[in-house]
């Protein structure tokens, strides 16, 4: 485990890789930062070549970084005008910031194995507070960046995160939790303490009820659609990176504004519009993967069975958690399939992911149902995740264990005995 360093400097450490090797060491930097200052190290590479270092750096990139010249105004803020006809706040920013005042240090934590929104999230709440007060926030990363996607937004907008092991919460005097909420066992926050912000769009669970900022709105496509309104309500400048966060974040959560969208996914994406680098956004949204992403699909693709109106997939082991709910939105095209179920284990760890068609918005419920007290479970209308709690060591037992959850899945879908065939071949 890494040094655990004096209040306020936790060492920032890059993401580690698929294939659990440790992570490279930062080049050239000592393990003790000084505090608000904290190096900012890339992604390593898949390969496990040491990583570039950050542009501006001694030994970093010329003023010809390609980055650098797509975004040469990263770093000059825009302000975020609000023009009058989108001024309109659900929530009371200002007593709840307040709230804050006489903290120094925010950590933030996401739920485990980030996706688009929490990143996002994450990096404008940041931002917000940093403004708003004397206060330094550090993003908490638990699990790992394992979508080709998102690793490369971490890596183009430079979302500064520090693993979870690096950081020792007790020398924080405030926590946050965006995109997740308390005691719901798919974050890293420490069981039993207290959180002081929860902003989140899934349904409110009872430990969030005493939260003195709580902000939770299950009504809406995303949580960087509240964010959003945050730094709208408080004027605060946006940068390119922050602005291509937010934007990028909206149209992978509600696919283009096409599920699970409101009105408010729709103010915001047109207000980010106008400050966002999509040179930047196409390094994020097109990212190279490995051959072994498209060895994954194949195994996928075969494996896939048709039950009825519902396709099944047992992925056996994955190479990051979330190559579930990649497979999942990718079968939900089929134009058979109401429902997908995809399986698979990263290491001992037993994931699941649901999707549906928007004429059966239900999968955050069925999903609960479906794990039960067996794990961990969150979701929303057309799309939703697990995780079970035991440990699944062999393969019989993650066969008998995806089963076991089809089985059940088409119990509380009312499907009773359906014919099963392959998605691909006879």
């Amino acid at each position: 485990m890494p040094d655990k360093n004096s209040h306020g400097n936790p060492q920032r450490v890059p993401i580690p890789s698929r294939d659990g090797a440790p992570p490279a060491e930062p080049a050239g930097s000592p393990r003790d930062y000084s505090h608000g200052n904290p190096e900012r190290v890339p992604i390593p590479s898949r390969d496990g070549a040491p990583p570039a270092e950050p542009a501006g750096s001694p030994r970093g990139k010329s003023s010809d970084d390609p980055i650098e010249s797509m975004a040469s105004d990263a770093c000059t803020p825009y302000p975020a005008q609000v023009p009058p006809e989108l001024d309109v706040f659900e929530f009371d920013l200002g007593p709840a910031l307040a709230r804050l005042r006489g903290r120094h240090d925010l950590l933030i934590y996401m739920h485990d194995n980030p996706d688009p929104d929490a990143l996002a999230a994450a990096f404008g709440l940041k931002r917000l507070v940093e403004h708003a007060l004397p206060i330094k926030a550090t993003l908490v990363l638990g699990g790992i960046v394992g979508r080709a996607e998102n690793r490369a937004m971490v890596e183009t907008l430079r979302i500064p995160l520090v693993v979870a092991e690096a950081v020792d919460p007790a020398a924080y005097d405030a926590l946050a939790i965006v995109d997740s909420q308390p005691e719901t066992g798919n974050n890293s926050l420490t069981p039993g303490r207290s959180v002081d912000v929860v902003i989140d769009h899934h349904p409110a669970r009872e430990e969030s009820a005493q939260v003195p900022w709580r902000d939770i709105r299950p009504e809406l496509g995303a949580t960087s659609t509240i964010i959003v309104e945050y730094l709208r309500a408080r004027n605060v400048p946006l940068d390119t990176f922050l602005a291509t966060a937010l934007f990028y974040a909206l149209r992978a959560e509600t696919r283009d504004l096409g599920r699970e969208a409101t009105h408010a996914e729709r103010v915001a994406y047109l207000f980010l519009f106008p400050l966002v680098d999509f040179h930047l956004l196409s390094r994020i949204s097109q990212p190279k993967v490995p051959r072994e992403h498209f060895a994954a699909l194949d195994r996928a693709l075969r494996s896939a069975q048709v039950l009825g109106d519902l396709v099944a997939v047992n992925m056996g082991s994955i190479a990051y958690p979330d190559l579930v709910a990649e497979v999942a939105d990718l079968l939900l095209a089929w134009e058979g399939a109401h429902f997908v179920l995809c399986c698979g284990c990263y290491g001992d760890r037993f994931y699941l992911s649901l999707r549906t068609e928007p004429s059966e918005r239900r999968a955050g419920a069925l999903m609960r149902q479906l794990i039960s007290s067996e794990g961990a479970a969150g979701g929303h209308g057309t799309m939703a995740g697990g995780r079970l709690f035991r440990a699944i060591a062999t393969e019989p037992e993650q066969r008998a264990t995806f089963d076991q959850m089809v089985n059940r899945l088409l119990d509380l879908i009312g499907r009773k005995s359906p014919p099963i065939s392959p998605l691909i071949g006879s």
